[in-house]
């Protein structure tokens, strides 16, 4: 239970608005005279929830440390009715309060969800009734809820200064039953509420795939997913559109495309730029389409749009840009995951992303920042299969922000991205030696509903200097085998972050884990050959020069052995390598007449300074350093380091508490709202009576009683 202390206690609601004017239900809105149990005075703000088949109104007022939610249904409700909050829109990990009549009592529960399952009461139930009431179809209720209650199993959310994602469900009785219709709508729930921009007037194009067969492509390794590309020319979008050919514009929003016999399958879709028009591939042209694009092609790999299941539109400030185009920017890429367990054959898609812009190129770019965790074998090695409980984490240090950004960032949206074994996900940030807490609050994961959503008010910037660490957990107890590798495939897993944000930083918003390419024992451990050993040379430089691309991990089906000796003499055959590794011979390589020990000896420099930048380690038979690196980034230089400190996040403060008296039932009237057809509203004995309002409210001393009659 929690305590509760605010400078107005609302004691007595008048909910009665009497009038002659016609009405229907689809013509009411907030606070409306006629229909309304909620008044101005006493509610700050309210809002529709969007419904087809519900006449449903939010309304709540954020006080200092508590917020009050109100309820009114106008129709189709008799039973238990629900709000929730949760961190991505669907039920795992979903907080919420129900209200319900037991035992000719009004009560109010606090439950949470850990998946799509009856929601079960908290142990520490947190929600204060203030009144309920239903009749004639209708439903209004109010409660009070804490901005933080430190849940002592972390089951609710802590109502903040930023845009969350709320849900409604609705039953037939007052037994605590499966739901009748839910529905999810977003709200501040400490501000205003604020429409969208409209789109009205802007222009747009669409990306959509064109009509393809939704089928693995040759190439491709499980038939359930698969991946396929489609190639878009902004030399022939853009005439059509009204910009250039070559003209840089400013996206400002972007919305989702569903085809509605496919959307079931489509399980994310990303829009990436290509770096230049100049393609190593034949045959790329506008709505050309790759069967098989698990990898990307050739140098489209800029990410603009990621959307996953449950995405909404991605909409940026006012003064903010995402730039595409431009005359080394002239392709685009879409790619899109489906996802077809059923392998039903027949399927056509034209999904794809409408594209909002303007030729007014705006005061800021935006740009979309990776944090990559794990998204192949490279990364990170496999799960091991049978855990309930096993995670993985990707700091990005302090010194490496510090050299690659050149000023705060502003952060606009968060998404999470894992497949269907992972549980969690965080992005903490550590600023002066401070942890921050998360970047996003998200309880649990749930591949089913992934969304971009704002960021924590503490942490709106990123700022140069700042520790970021990714952790992602799973659950593989029902993994087939014994292991989960990471990789595109649903059945494979992901840890993986895009962030919108601004100002854009050019090359230096993808940071990555990467595993040590270089075996660490081959710097530790002497040579196993006498040829070596005599020298007292390493395991290391012993591997490098009987085998290069196995060394290099170059690809084995395309490359055939060959020791170094053999290269470093071999004229022009081996050009092309050393075109790439400059380095790799010693000068006797220019006149091809390099000796055994002239070789054996550069490939132990070699592997001193490989040692040195990518396991940490001392080369043999140096062992003055023996601890080896644990994390490598692509996004930072030096690209290998140990683990940074992570400080542990501070303790919850609850904010907030439930000490407000209930307003008594018997002073909330419900008018009869006819459904579809116009009709008198009226109260017995009562006519052309518009209000009686009666609320006491305490402002520190005394106590004000406000008492209208109209």
């Amino acid at each position: 239970m929690f305590e509760f202390g605010m400078n107005c206690v609302l004691r007595a609601l008048l909910l009665a608005i009497v009038t002659t004017i016609p009405i229907t239900a689809q013509e009411v809105g907030c606070f409306d005279p006629v229909t309304s149990p909620f008044d101005k005075n006493d509610w700050s703000y309210c809002q529709k929830i969007p419904s087809d088949d519900y006449n449903i109104f939010l309304y709540y007022t954020p006080l200092e440390d508590t917020v009050l939610l109100g309820f009114h249904a106008l129709d189709n409700t008799e039973g238990w009715t629900a709000l929730g909050i949760n961190g991505n829109g669907g039920m795992k990990g979903a907080t919420f309060v129900i209200v319900r009549e037991e035992g000719g009592e009004w009560i109010a529960e606090d439950r949470h969800a850990m998946d799509y399952v009856m929601p079960t009461l908290d142990d520490q139930q947190d929600v204060r009734l203030l009144f309920a009431k239903q009749e004639n179809g209708q439903t209004a209720w109010g409660v009070a809820i804490p901005q933080n209650s430190c849940d002592s199993e972390g089951n609710d959310y802590e109502i903040q200064d930023r845009t969350i994602t709320m849900l409604w469900a609705v039953g037939t009785s007052h037994a605590f039953e499966t739901h009748t219709a839910r529905g999810q709508f977003q709200v501040n729930l400490m501000q205003a509420p604020k429409e969208l921009p409209s789109t009205d007037e802007l222009p747009y194009f669409e990306i959509l795939m064109p009509n393809v067969t939704v089928k693995m492509g040759e190439g491709g390794t499980d038939p359930t997913n698969p991946y396929i590309c489609s190639y878009y020319d902004l030399a022939e979008i853009g005439p059509l559109s009204g910009f250039a050919p070559e003209e840089t514009i400013h996206v400002t929003r972007l919305s989702a495309v569903l085809s509605p016999a496919t959307k079931a399958n489509v399980h994310h879709m990303i829009l990436y730029a290509c770096s230049s028009d100049d393609f190593s591939y034949e045959g790329e042209k506008h709505l050309t389409v790759i069967p098989e694009c698990v990898s990307m092609p050739g140098d489209c790999r800029e990410m603009k749009w990621p959307w996953a299941v449950g995405g909404r539109d991605s909409v940026f400030p006012e003064n903010v840009g995402l730039p595409i185009g431009g005359a080394m920017h002239r392709f685009l890429v879409l790619q899109v995951h489906y996802y077809n367990p059923t392998l039903k054959e027949g399927m056509k898609d034209s999904s794809g992303v409408r594209v909002y812009f303007t030729t007014d190129l705006l005061e800021q770019e935006a740009g979309v920042m990776e944090f990559v965790g794990g998204v192949n074998s490279f990364q990170q090695l496999p799960l091991p299969a049978g855990k309930k409980s096993v995670s993985i984490t990707f700091s990005t240090p302090s010194e490496c922000t510090k050299n690659v950004w050149d000023r705060p960032l502003n952060i606009l949206g968060v998404l999470h991205h894992m497949h269907r074994y992972g549980t969690y996900m965080e992005i903490s940030v550590v600023r002066d030696g401070v942890n921050l807490g998360n970047l996003r609050p998200e309880s649990h994961y749930d591949f089913k509903h992934q969304s971009m959503d704002e960021p924590v008010p503490a942490i709106r910037q990123l700022l140069p200097g700042d520790q970021i660490t990714q952790t992602c957990v799973y659950d593989t107890t029902n993994a087939p085998g014994d292991f989960v590798e990471f990789g595109d495939t649903t059945q494979q897993e992901m840890c993986y972050t895009p962030i919108y944000y601004y100002p854009r930083q050019a090359y230096a918003d993808s940071f990555g884990a990467m595993i040590p390419w270089l075996n660490s024992s081959w710097c530790a451990e002497p040579a196993t050959s006498e040829d070596f050993q005599s020298s007292n040379l390493s395991l290391c430089a012993q591997t490098m020069y009987e085998n290069v691309p196995l060394f290099y991990h170059f690809d084995t089906e395309v490359e055939s052995a060959f020791d170094l000796l053999t290269a470093c003499n071999g004229g022009d055959t081996f050009q092309a390598l050393f075109d790439e590794m400059p380095d790799l011979c010693p000068p006797c390589q220019v006149a091809a007449n390099c000796t055994h020990k002239e070789v054996a000896f550069h490939a132990q420099d070699l592997c001193a300074t490989l040692c040195d930048e990518v396991t940490g380690l001392s080369l043999y038979p140096d062992v003055n350093r023996t601890k080896p690196y644990e994390y490598g980034n692509w996004g930072c230089s030096p690209s290998y380091y140990y683990e940074p400190n992570a400080p542990e996040a501070s303790v919850c403060r609850a904010k907030g508490n439930s000490s407000i008296d209930a307003i008594e039932v018997n002073d909330i009237v419900l008018p009869k709202i006819p459904k579809d057809t116009p009709a008198e509203v009226s109260l017995e004995n009562s006519a052309n009576t518009q209000a009686v309002v009666v609320a006491a409210c305490t402002f520190g001393v005394g106590t004000a009683l406000f008492l209208s009659i109209m």
